[in-house]
């Protein structure tokens, strides 16, 4: 398992871009300001909110921190570099520290085609070397930080351009659109991208591209079809997401609910920090006894299913979220063990309590000093055996085992999810997280993925056919593992449960024929045991 620091993500924001080509020069000075306006915004807002102490705990420092750790938030900007309002909010954003990644919709050298035309038709009027050369001055500032999708200028070309703007919405926590509200783009335009991200739980801060307008916040799909007068000033709006984003949940309260799990939760604070337990966990202890619930289900059933340990994959986007869906999935597990098992553990020893019941009974009729003595020893064994009972239920809701199985098999499911569609060059939206860990407790999954998330490294390089991977193999290797996995756990269950249906009937017909031979040897027996049949009763 890795040490909990690298868990920890580091504090990081991304900020998409999605707008016209061709901008009226005479509201260039006001678009300038209004993104300049947003970028300083978020910077301010993020380095404000690093400086408090739920982020300062919540976040990875960077090793070359001073005495006085200090958080570094990491800001970037993701832009096709596509003339118009692409470059404008890269220049911005490399002028106010932001680091510039460039997706392309095809390889370089198709994609610059679409600045050498002869004369640009957009304002200011460019010469097609003037053009090429400001991209080219930009895509340098970028460094190695640059995806060539896969597209082609075929039949398609409007695909590669809708693919490359739904990169920008995917990777992204927030988009800025400078656009003028209309219908048209098509595929791939600016219209489409909006609504794309509105749809993905991706807000937008809308700069209208032709009029003097203030600028607008899209939180959700439902700002599009009908526009709701803003309670709040669209500043106002994103401070309180990034607040909501980059802040760890607040801790939740412990609602004990019934007499045992209020004396389990004795001496526990009235709140817990999921997340916070998450950072600060260590290697569980391996011990057989939490082997129970594997164990019986394989004998039960007299199946094992094949299970394949996952391999670290090659690609570095894809082998960075393996390394983070490790841990996850083990812890994910481990817990899972401990609370099946404590509870195959509960019905043995509750199985035994009744046993050692009768028996004591049974022993206790004879009226013997030893049989008295030995109805003690018995006794004694069944209040062990409920005792042992109540320290399992108790161990099992004082240490969380099943709400942390369930939100670390959550949050190692959309790691393994990441995994698979880093390797395409996708990503899950940042909404993806939020629906999927919405109930209270649950909250800290969606905050950490979506951390993890903006902090991962981009995809770099070109996406050529030759070089991309096998969408539809890896897509149908996904889901193949899972419906085998799930297909042998689902037979494993089928045959187990078949098995104890089976030990029950046989069971209660044991139990049966017991208690119709007690009662004939009490009746017939020992005429003087029971003075229902005693001669007296019958004269």
């Amino acid at each position: 398992m890795i040490d909990p620091p690298a868990i920890l993500p580091p504090l990081a924001l991304r900020v998409g871009i999605s707008g016209l080509r061709k901008l009226d020069q005479g509201q260039m000075d006001r678009l300038q300001d209004q993104v300049r306006h947003v970028l300083h915004l978020m910077s301010q807002q993020t380095r404000g909110l690093a400086a408090t102490s739920p982020v300062m705990d919540a976040y990875r420092h960077a090793a070359s921190a001073p005495p006085v750790p200090a958080l570094h938030p990491a800001l970037h900007i993701i832009s096709p570099l596509a003339r118009g309002a692409d470059r404008l909010v890269a220049q911005a954003g490399l002028d106010l520290g932001y680091t510039l990644h460039v997706p392309m919709p095809f390889p370089q050298i198709d994609y610059e085609t679409d600045f050498k035309g002869a004369e640009v038709p957009y304002e200011p009027p460019l010469t097609a070397a003037q053009d090429l050369a400001q991209f080219h001055d930009l895509l340098a500032r970028a460094g190695a930080s640059w995806f060539a999708l896969d597209g082609d200028r075929g039949p398609s070309m409007n695909r590669a351009y809708e693919a490359v703007g739904r990169f920008v919405v995917r990777h992204c926590d927030l988009l800025i659109a400078i656009w003028d509200g209309g219908e048209g783009g098509g595929r791939g335009g600016t219209t489409d991208i909006v609504h794309y991200a509105a749809h993905s739980g991706v807000p937008v801060w809308w700069i209208h591209a032709s009029e003097a307008r203030d600028p607008a916040w899209i939180a959700d799909v439902q700002d599009l079809r009908d526009p709701r007068a803003p309670t709040d000033t669209p500043d106002a709006m994103l401070k309180l997401y990034l607040h909501d984003l980059i802040v760890p949940p607040r801790p939740v309260d412990r609602l004990p609910e019934g007499l045992i799990e209020l004396l389990a939760r004795l001496g526990q604070d009235a709140q817990v920090s999921p997340e916070a337990e998450y950072f600060a966990e260590r290697p569980l202890p391996k011990c057989r006894i939490w082997r129970a619930y594997s164990w019986l289900m394989h004998f039960a059933s007299g199946l094992n299913p094949p299970w394949t340990a996952p391999r670290r994959p090659a690609d570095a986007v894809a082998a960075h979220w393996f390394d983070l869906y490790q841990p996850a999935d083990e812890r994910a597990g481990e817990y899972a063990a401990r609370y099946r098992s404590s509870y195959v553990w509960v019905f043995f020893l509750t199985t035994v309590s009744l046993l050692l019941g009768a028996l004591a009974v049974g022993v206790g009729a004879a009226g013997s000093p030893a049989a008295r003595s030995l109805t003690l020893t018995v006794a004694g064994l069944e209040l062990a055996a409920l005792l042992l009972i109540l320290v399992l239920i108790g161990a099992t809701i004082r240490r969380d085992w099943h709400e942390r199985s369930i939100e670390y098999r959550l949050l190692a499911e959309l790691y393994r999810k990441q995994q698979t569609l880093a390797s395409l060059g996708w990503a899950l939206p940042v909404g993806t997280a939020r629906r999927s860990a919405a109930m209270d407790r649950g909250k800290w999954v969606a905050w950490l993925f979506a951390a993890q998330q903006r902090a991962a490294p981009l995809p770099i390089g070109d996406l050529t056919a030759a070089q991309r991977p096998d969408r539809a193999a890896l897509l149908k290797d996904l889901i193949e593992e899972q419906l085998n996995y799930h297909r042998g756990r689902g037979d494993m269950a089928k045959r187990a449960g078949e098995t104890f249906v089976a030990w029950g009937a046989r069971s209660f017909a044991v139990l049966l024929l017991c208690v119709v031979a007690k009662l004939l040897f009490t009746s017939y027996g020992d005429p003087h045991a029971s003075p229902h049949f005693s001669p007296e009763c019958v004269a």
